[in-house]
């Protein structure tokens, strides 16, 4: 074993020399082609229209991008070939396109417009393909052809100029008004209007390069190169071996050159200031930034940079198979190959990742792999096989180091590297002492471990500290960070929480591999890009970089800052860049990519009305911003279905049945930087169905009530209908029974008539007998007419009680007198009373109370008075008395019983439920001062008017 060690350190030794690493340091560029989504590898041109998208010419049709999706377009969308070599877009929004014939089209709102479907493209007729597009400041549009230049005006008239045996010949807007400038060979020319005028040269000038540029420019082997139109200054020269960019403030040398050794067709500087490259065959490169530049490591095993640290003004690279690189000022890159010796370790086999860079107090530099630790000095090296995948290391107050391996977490002596202490007996993925503690992360958490060997386990008490730990990072004010595989940033003050940072705070992830602090910015290296925090505020500022900024990828190992450099290590290589030069120039730009009503695609406009039975609403959008990378954010509503905001990294919303009612959609896109976009308003109207409207509604309402009111007013007739044959029988009922007692009166009064004239026949009065004969015939037929009759006048009742009265004074033997008297306020003609009403009374006064009246002297007063409500009609008599008269009636034999007073009665009874307004009837029997009956006076109350209840014929 001691003769193994031996030989090991000896191989170590040996391997620790310093080579030359072969590299290469570029641009980070991201990489577009057919695999993306874009059209064709082959690109010939690219513009960016004023909504800020980027379209691309290809051998296989268009590409529209907006950063995240790419939108194609073929034959079957409108192009007259699939082919396009040139592209222009002109300050209306309209992309004019160049096919591979003698043709032109313009995509506008959505459609393409060709020769075929537009009548002013029509009337163009092109002698050979387009080689150039350009507009003037009042808007017409120039297109060159072989010899050839077309216009077309902003009014849409066609213009057509030809030049025949042209060797050289220059076409740009007019740099002193409206219309273009025209150089043809020597001459010059000015087309506006519709009309090409000759103008002295010396007046336009012509887009000289500057001899210094054209001296290099000469050397290169020029495909095209792309002016800036506002300056009419080359800016890039593109060749078959690369594109080459002219510094842009002296335009007298190259600055820069990019993607050497790629066909370059073209290249544009966006909005964001991202350069695009287009290639033949290769597709499409975007270069984000100029201040990120990266080291690959090519001919390595591996280019992945695991560990950072600066040691001696140099940084030192830890990759793996045992290579560390040496990053000098300069930007030259020397290695400390390690790779034979690492591999002689106990961790032989694995790729011997260098993890772990630390430089000691003393100088010496410690390095840590997955099978070896090493110290280097400049008197010489030590180092330890028998430990294990070294995963942190951290040099502790009394010079001991503290060291993290996939077995265990120890102390060790860094004079020999010997070990002194274990303090973890598991596999750890970081270390670190803090407030007397070692903190030892793990794959399950994060455990606490004092200086008596006690462990706490911290993910019992903060759930996010049960996550896989991955670095630790102490603050200038105390506070201890932890980066977690899941949890985000955690800081720890007295094993408390006082911060956490996730992407609820704008972290670009919760997994992070690493973190560094300078000063108050924390940077935390990502499977989603490097993040600058600033601790310094509340809430914290956060600022992502990532491939849409520069960097190679967005996995970072590792991280370390120098000032204003940031050197990132990812599986790339190791990339760097200084902040202060990455530039600003992010925007964010939301448009309305179509919008469906009913899965049919409608034109664009502000508002929209829909059908109720197409009332199913698609929209598609896009946030364009090339600085995000796709990293963008909507928020939406639609206001009259909800008020509250909504968020989604989708590119359409569906409403698949939206109800009837008024609508206003709101969008907005957030790109990665916090860039806001304007918002974009649409107004939508759902119908509702013809049943649902309010006049249809008001028409079943009405209808509702119609029926209703026609069948309760039905139900109420059928009951009054009912009511009123009840009511009528009841009164056909009680008219028969009025019939029948005035049947049974008239028999009653013919009686006793007949016993006077049988009396008077007795006694041989035939004078008497004759007159009263002659007057009861008369009495007879009064009485026969009045007993048809409901009502009868007083008038005609007087005259018919006088007669009665006469003739019964007469078979009385005038032992009685009577008096009729009316009141003068009364008129007897108008007013009227029942039919026989009061005769009935008058006999009874004549035969139960005169009749038995001693002396005789008997006297009936009848008198007819006015009232208040009606009228009165009084009968008294002097006679016996009720009491008096009734000990007569007992004696006398039953068919002599007077029935005139109870038949009277019962049909005032029965009148009273016919009349509205009842008759009333009051009887008194008359006393004297002694008590005795002095006679019998009845009162009979009438209305002024005898009102019969409706009753039906």
């Amino acid at each position: 074993m001691i003769t193994k060690r031996i030989i090991q350190t000896l191989l170590l030794f040996a391997g620790l020399i310093t080579v030359y690493t072969s590299c290469a340091q570029e641009y980070n560029y991201i990489h577009y082609d057919v695999k993306d989504g874009l059209a064709g590898s082959t690109v010939y041109d690219l513009c960016q229209d004023k909504d800020g998208f980027i379209w691309f010419a290809t051998e296989a049709g268009i590409s529209r991008f907006d950063g995240t999706h790419f939108k194609n377009f073929t034959t079957s969308d409108g192009l007259p070939e699939t082919e396009i070599l040139k592209l222009f877009a002109d300050s209306k929004g309209r992309i004019w396109m160049a096919p591979f014939k003698n043709n032109v089209c313009y995509y506008y709102k959505g459609k393409i417009h060709n020769q075929e479907n537009d009548a002013v493209l029509k009337k163009i007729n092109l002698p050979s393909v387009i080689a150039l597009f350009r507009e003037s400041i009042d808007q017409d549009m120039a297109f060159y052809t072989n010899n050839s230049v077309t216009i077309v005006s902003a009014n849409n008239a066609i213009y057509q100029f030809k030049c025949n045996e042209v060797t050289r010949i220059f076409l740009r807007r007019n740099p002193r008004g409206k219309g273009f400038q025209l150089n043809v060979d020597d001459s010059c020319y000015v087309i506006t209007n519709g009309k090409m005028t000759s103008v002295p040269c010396g007046s336009l000038g012509v887009m000289d390069l500057d001899p210094r540029l054209n001296k290099v420019r000469a050397t290169l082997k020029v495909t095209a190169e792309d002016c800036d139109p506002a300056i009419n200054h080359v800016l890039f020269s593109n060749t078959w071996s690369g594109s080459y960019m002219v510094d842009t403030v002296t335009f007298d040398h190259y600055e820069e050159s990019f993607l050497m050794g790629k066909q370059i067709s073209h290249a544009l500087v966006d909005s964001e200031k991202n350069i695009w490259f287009t290639t033949l065959g290769e597709g499409v490169y975007k270069l984000a930034s100029r201040a990120f530049k990266t080291h690959y490591f090519y001919k390595s095993q591996s280019q992945e940079i695991f560990s950072l640290s600066k040691i001696n003004d140099k940084i030192y690279a830890g990759a793996a198979f045992g290579r560390i690189y040496q990053l000098h000022e300069a930007n030259i890159i020397d290695t400390i190959n390690a790779n034979k010796e690492f591999n002689t370790s106990l961790g032989y086999g694995s790729t011997n990742r260098i993890t772990c860079l630390q430089q000691l107090k003393d100088g010496s530099l410690l390095m840590g792999s997955d099978g070896l630790l090493v110290k280097k000095t400049s008197k010489g090296n030590t180092f330890n096989t028998g430990i294990f995948a070294v995963k942190s290391i951290e040099e502790l107050s009394n010079g001991l180091v503290l060291v993290g391996t996939a077995r265990r977490a120890m102390v060790i002596q860094p004079n020999d590297l010997s070990v002194k202490d274990t303090i973890f007996p598991s596999r750890t993925t970081c270390v670190c002492f803090y407030n007397n503690n070692y903190y030892i992360g793990t794959v399950n958490g994060l455990y606490v471990v004092n200086t008596h060997k006690q462990i706490r386990y911290m993910g019992d008490v903060i759930p996010s500290l049960k996550q896989r730990i991955s670095s630790f990072c102490k603050s200038p004010d105390g506070g201890l960070y932890i980066a977690t595989y899941g949890g985000g940033i955690l800081c720890l003050k007295n094993d408390q929480v006082v911060h956490s940072i996730t992407t609820r705070e704008g972290l670009s992830s919760n997994i992070c591999r690493t973190i560094f602090i300078n000063n108050d910015f924390l940077w935390a290296g990502t499977d989603k890009g490097l993040n600058k925090i600033n601790i310094s505020q509340t809430p914290y500022p956060v600022t992502t970089y990532s491939t849409s900024d520069g960097l190679p990828t967005d996995i970072i190992n590792a991280v370390y800052v120098d000032g204003n450099t940031i050197y990132v290590g990812s599986p790339a290589g190791v990339t760097w860049f200084n902040e202060t030069q990455t530039g600003h120039y992010s925007q964010c730009n939301l448009r309305i990519l179509d919008i469906s009503v009913g899965n049919q695609s409608q034109p664009m406009k502000n508002s929209y009305r829909l059908g109720y039975q197409d009332n199913s609403l698609k929209i598609s959008y896009a946030g364009i911003s090339f600085k995000s990378g796709g990293n963008i954010w909507y928020r939406y509503r639609l206001k009259g279905l909800t008020d509250s905001w909504d968020s989604t990294a989708q590119n359409v919303l569906e409403y698949p049945s939206l109800p009837p009612g008024n609508y206003e959609f709101e969008l907005i896109a957030v790109n990665k930087k916090g860039i806001v976009s304007d918002p974009v308003t649409i107004a939508f109207i759902v119908d509702a169905p013809f049943w649902q409207t309010l006049p249809f509604q008001i028409l079943i309402i009405a209808t509702v009530i119609l029926l209703t009111w026609l069948v309760v007013a039905w139900r109420f007739s059928m009951l009054r209908k009912k009511e009123l044959e009840r009511t009528t029988m009841q009164q056909k009922l009680n008219e028969l029974e009025q019939m029948a007692l005035r049947a049974q009166m008239n028999p009653h009064f013919i009686f006793n008539c007949l016993n006077s004239i049988q009396n008077f026949i007795i006694t041989n009065d035939l004078e008497s007998t004759n007159l009263y004969l002659s007057e009861f015939a008369y009495l007879i037929r009064q009485t026969l007419d009045n007993s048809e009759k409901s009502t009868i006048s007083i008038t005609n009742e007087i005259r018919y009680l006088k007669r009665y009265l006469e003739m019964e004074m007469m078979r009385f033997g005038h032992s009685f007198d009577y008096n009729i008297e009316i009141d003068p306020e009364l008129d007897p003609d108008m007013e009227h009373i029942p039919t026989m009403i009061l005769q009935p009374y008058i006999e009874n006064s004549i035969r139960h109370g005169i009749r038995y009246k001693e002396n005789g002297g008997g006297y009936i007063d009848i008198k007819f008075l006015n009232s208040t409500e009606g009228f009165i009609c009084i009968i008294q008599d002097n006679g016996i008395g009720r009491k008096k008269a009734n000990e007569y009636k007992s004696q006398l034999h039953v068919e002599y019983q007077s029935k005139g007073m109870s038949l009277t009665a019962e049909r005032i009874n029965i009148l009273n439920r016919q009349l509205s307004d009842p008759i009333t009837i009051e009887i008194i029997d008359l006393t004297d001062a002694h008590n005795q009956a002095t006679g019998t006076r009845i009162t009979l109350y009438f209305p002024y008017t005898l009102t019969f209840k409706p009753v039906k014929k």
